[in-house]
């Protein structure tokens, strides 16, 4: 599942000296370890390149471990294995944006501290040379929880909330192996808490929801979320957070674990229409005060609502408002309006939809229009089978617009960008007064849980001081003019979408005369009824668009590498800023905290953070010698990158690599299947051709293909200057025109004239 990134400028990251290949597992209690607590922004930004290096090297031990279970299955003769979901770990962008972005951000660290062995039992140096005190083992972060889409809303039982699922997930669904919100309540609940905010700004911030934002380690997970919930459930009130309930993105293969926790599926959902720039609310009334002194507390009291939900909304206006302020008469203030009732009814046995709208006190015919949009043949008097889903208010919302809603969106981001969220849920047991004092987890451990102090934990021994960077700024990127950009293709249709697509055709007449929503309504309540066998066609037409869309996407990758070959971006401001790593051949000067590369001796640098001076490395590897066909590189070894699903990447920072030589052979727009030949270690790469001269005959900025004799035979062989590095000038005939100059500016001219006029004074 992808998580999207939209990063601001930052500086030089800071790399550790040691490699996470030997930091060890966490012992369950955390007896060898210190366990700090991190409110500074700037300790986290510090340890960015730790946070990532440690979510690479949880998915590589993830994946030896799924790999040995596998084996093991296999050759004991019991049923075909299943590998366990694997998703590749944050990115830095995204763990540096949620840094970046988070406020408020609390969080907890976990670093070695006593010398253990790999597997986290006490042991001695002798027996573990690798260890140092102060590396990094397990992080987690929250904030509170915000999203920038005007339209999202949590909603578990609309068609959308899960409709996009692949089928693998839908049967888990349909099986109860996945554990969700079945009636919707968690997500009302959700719902009704109070918002607000400005989607283009700050967000629209949801104070009663926490949000876990980062998270990775290495045995000591689950540790650290039960301290986080531990937390959170005995957080003192304010204006800015009264938590109730925490929330998460969760990974495929993390879906288990957070379900073991406590937490279930929660269905989310958002309108395909822009979000305006202003701010959005949960619903509420206007209140002026009576008389002088009032105060938000006896507000709230009079209306019944929380004080604390009341400051929040009311903040923008007034921000130096707090439970006693005192207010003068006549001040205007927002009351949460609370939600009378929620958006769906679970029916009761031969409950009729009459019955329902007089228990709810709804306007029975918006009630019976809405709910016809899903079950055409309703009536007022119909009994209803137990558990049907009944809509009692929203009657306003447009169904027909929604969407599954993508996690970390912002206002101009693309809904096709990103898969859609996997949005799990918990409710916090709150604790107040003096049960709010004991925490039974963190005084249970062996190790106090103490403030972060990089000096008192070790790791400023190991963080490698980057050197100062060469701009302030990141570069800004224009693009040239040149090719269309190539479009991303859709996600592939589910089943249903299919068959809502055959529908609208053979139900012509049966939708005739209906709105789009009403339209949805009847096909939706069709496909609901329909047997597992009768939706096997469209079922098969889903994993048919599966296998097209991924293999669109393969040829979309390629189509993009070539673009972005042909069309560079242009880059201004740079004042200096190296970029030239980019695409290049590098070694590295030295394996600091790089997993796994001893074995490797060059790279392919796959993308280049200039300003954060962080590069995404591919080991690179021989597969053979150039045959005589390639001229002066036969005999030469040929290079070539690993697979992307090898899983050889790596991160590191920029300051460790050393470009070498490298010549690109095939000049493939995809780096999968291109060629190097590689110069280095004093090799001396063969000198340029010579560079053409070009006669009358020639054609004036055409592109020129050069005509070189191999010394293998008179053979001649095809290249661009470009690519064999020749600065080429074309010699014009001798009758060719003369490009006229630009017209001289008036400070030009005036320069020109005052270079004699004011000789003198200029000399002296």
């Amino acid at each position: 599942m992808a998580l999207q990134a939209r990063r601001f400028h930052g500086k030089p990251l800071h790399q550790p000296n040691y490699n996470f290949r030997d930091v060890p597992w966490c012992s369950r209690d955390l007896s060898a370890s210190t366990l700090s607590v991190v409110t500074e922004r700037q300790h986290l930004v510090d340890s960015i390149a730790e946070l990532t290096l440690l979510c690479n090297e949880a998915t590589r031990r993830s994946q030896a471990r799924n790999d040995v279970s596998s084996s093991s299955s296999s050759s004991s003769g019991s049923a075909v294995p299943t590998k366990k979901k694997l998703t590749k770990p944050l990115s830095i962008e995204y763990i540096f944006d949620r840094i970046d972005t988070d406020d408020p951000i609390w969080g907890l660290m976990v670093r070695t501290n006593t010398p253990v062995s790999f597997k986290g039992r006490p042991s001695n140096f002798k027996a573990s040379p690798l260890w140092k005190r102060g590396m990094l083992q397990g992080f987690i972060t929250m904030t509170t929880f915000t999203n920038w889409q005007s339209s999202f809303r949590f909603d578990s039982l609309s068609d959308m909330a899960f409709g996009q699922d692949d089928d693998e997930l839908e049967a888990e669904m349909k099986s109860g192996l996945r554990k969700y919100d079945k009636d919707g309540s968690l997500a009302e609940e959700l719902e009704a808490s109070v918002k607000g905010g400005n989607p283009h700004m700050e967000g629209i911030v949801y104070p009663r929801i926490a949000e876990v934002s980062l998270f990775g380690g290495l045995g000591c997970g689950k540790q650290l979320l039960r301290l986080l919930i531990e937390h959170l459930e005995r957080l003192k009130a304010s204006a800015d957070f009264n938590y109730d309930y925490v929330v998460l993105q969760a990974t495929e293969n993390s879906i288990p674990f957070y379900e073991a926790m406590g937490f279930i599926r929660v269905g989310c959902v958002q309108g395909q229409a822009a979000s305006p720039n202003k701010i959005i609310t949960s619903p509420v009334e206007e209140y002026h005060t009576k008389k002088n002194g009032e105060s938000p507390v006896s507000v709230a009291k009079q209306f019944g609502v929380d004080v604390w939900d009341l400051v929040f909304l009311n903040k923008p206006l007034w921000p130096e408002l707090v439970q006693k302020s005192w207010l003068k008469m006549g001040t205007k203030l927002f009351i949460p309006k609370p939600s009378t009732s929620p958006k769906w009814y679970m029916a009761l046995n031969n409950e009729t939809p009459r019955g329902i709208a007089k228990k709810f006190g709804v306007n029975f015919s918006k009630l019976l229009r809405a709910n016809k949009r899903r079950y055409p043949d309703l009536t007022g008097n119909a009994k209803l089978m137990k558990g049907t889903n009944i809509q009692i208010s929203r009657f306003h919302i447009d169904e027909g617009d929604t969407v599954a809603y993508t996690h970390w969106t912002f206002p101009d981001a693309e809904l096709d960008d990103d898969d859609v969220s996997y949005m799990m849920a918990m409710k916090l047991n709150r604790k107040k007064g003096a049960e709010a004092k004991v925490k039974p987890l963190a005084f249970s451990l062996p190790i106090p849980m103490k403030p972060y102090c990089p000096v008192a934990t070790g790791v400023k021994n190991l963080l490698i001081q980057p050197g100062a960077p060469k701009a302030s700024l990141a570069p800004i990127f224009a693009k040239k003019k040149g090719p269309k950009e190539p479009k991303k293709p859709k996600r592939p249709m589910s089943a249903y979408m299919h068959f809502m697509s055959v529908a609208r055709t053979t139900m012509a007449e049966e939708l005739k005369g209906l709105s789009f929503i009403e339209t949805n309504g009847v096909i939706s309540a069709k496909w609901k009824t329909m047997w597992d066998d009768e939706k096997i066609p469209y079922e098969e037409r889903a994993r048919k668009s599966k296998v097209e869309y991924d293999e669109a996407m393969k040829k979309y990758v390629i189509d993009m590498e070539r673009f972005r070959r042909e069309s560079p971006p242009v880059i201004t401001d740079l004042d200096g800023v190296d970029v030239s790593l980019l695409e290049k051949v590098v070694k590295l000067k030295a394996s600091h905290g790089i997993t796994g590369v001893a074995k490797f001796e060059y790279f392919y640098v796959l993308t280049f953070i200039p300003d954060l001076q962080w590069v995404h490395l591919i080991p690179m590897r021989k597969v053979g010698v150039f045959g005589p066909e390639h001229g002066q590189a036969s005999g030469r070894p040929i290079w070539m990158i690993y697979g992307e699903d090898e899983g050889k990447e790596i991160d590191t920072t920029a300051s460790l690599c050393e470009a070498v030589t490298a010549f690109t052979v095939k000049n493939s727009a995809d780096a999968d299947d291109e060629q190097w030949n590689i110069y280095d270690n004093g090799e001396t790469p063969p000198a340029p051709l010579p560079a053409p001269t070009f006669t009358s005959e020639a054609k004036i900025g055409a592109k020129t293909k050069i005509g070189v004799e191999t010394k293998t035979g008179q053979q001649t062989k095809m290249c661009q200057a470009a690519k064999i590095g020749l600065d080429a000038k074309i010699v014009p005939p001798l009758d060719a025109p003369t490009k006229p100059k630009k017209p001289a500016a008036s400070f030009a001219i005036f320069c020109r004239e005052a270079s004699s006029t004011m000789k003198e004074e200029l000399e002296n």
